[in-house]
């Protein structure tokens, strides 16, 4: 799951797959807004799920959207 979760973050991000998972999503990786909610929908369509709405903002780092998709796999 993470390498796929990584895979999806460097081509949204446009940078190469090879960043910590504390890297910061809008500041290391610049994904501004737009891009977010390209993540968001690439990565339920990548895992067939939903991300509630209001969890999007607990998503800063790439370690935070890994944790985040597994907690709603797992549920």
């Amino acid at each position: 799951m993470e390498q796929t979760l990584r895979n999806i973050v460097s081509k949204i991000a446009e940078t190469s797959a090879e960043f910590p998972p504390t890297a910061n999503l809008r500041d290391d990786l610049s994904v501004d807004s737009v891009r977010a909610l390209e993540l968001v929908f690439e990565v339920e369509k990548e895992f067939s799920i939903k991300v509630p709405e209001g969890r999007y903002g607990e998503v800063r780092t790439f370690q935070d959207l890994v944790s985040l998709v597994g907690s709603i796999k797992a549920s």
